[in-house]
């Protein structure tokens, strides 16, 4: 059931859409079909929101919720992406991003994935499968400061709340800039190129996929891939 609490942060910008805008959406699909059909729906039943140009990749999901000066307020986020596993997605972009509410969304189960998506930092979660009318409102729910899918051991925090904690916990998880990188890494981007498409220097392309390939337990840049590549098999 959702829950009634609204936490807010303090210097944070204005993504609700109070300034007058349209609060905007992104959804992160990994099924192209689907990521059509559910954006044809959602924009539909929720004429007052701005559906952002859909995320095919989970490391696409980071870099606009992380990497931009205004995220969407509301992130629709699959759990099994090809790329980046969605709670991996969800942690990182809720180290670093304490405003985007996250609702989860899967086709499987959704009592197989509450517990692990909450602790990732997510408001809540949603079967793909639901009345379009019943995804409007958990959509609503989470985009107003509250959390959606509480049920039996598993409790939802707000985005502030759920920031708060993950960016307290000691950790040695790939923060949401070296998933980026590595990802790009892993497909055969040179330093350059990948300086180039995120609007880096290669210095600090190097100091990521450096740190990432530390936090991996990789001898080199070379074994990074490999490493990188079976933490997304898990």
């Amino acid at each position: 059931m959702p829950c009634n609490d609204v936490h807010r942060g303090g210097n944070v910008p204005d993504i609700s859409g109070r300034d007058g805008s349209k609060p905007t959406m992104l959804i992160m699909d990994n099924d192209r079909m689907a990521l059509m059909a559910l954006q044809s729906i959602l924009a539909k039943a929720l004429p007052d929101f701005e559906l952002l140009p859909p995320a095919s990749e989970g490391s696409k999901a980071i870099q606009l919720c992380t990497a931009t000066k205004r995220p969407p307020a509301v992130l629709l986020a699959d759990i099994a992406m090809n790329d980046i596993n969605g709670p991996d997605v969800v942690r990182a972009i809720r180290r670093e991003n304490a405003t985007t509410a996250i609702l989860a969304i899967t086709a499987s189960i959704v009592g197989r994935h509450a517990k692990e998506m909450a602790r990732a930092g997510a408001q809540g979660i949603m079967s793909k499968n639901d009345d379009v009318r019943l995804q409007a409102v958990a959509i609503r729910q989470v985009q107003a400061g509250k959390t959606w899918g509480d049920g039996g051991d598993v409790r939802f925090e707000t985005a502030v709340v759920a920031s708060a904690r993950i960016k307290a916990e000691k950790d040695n998880r790939l923060s949401a800039r070296e998933m980026e990188v590595a990802e790009l890494w892993s497909r055969g981007r040179t330093m350059p190129q990948i300086a180039a498409e995120l609007s880096i220097t290669e210095t600090t392309v190097r100091t990521h996929l450096m740190r990432a390939a530390d936090k991996l337990g990789a001898g080199n840049l070379k074994e990074l891939i490999g490493a990188w590549i079976r933490m997304n098999l898990h």
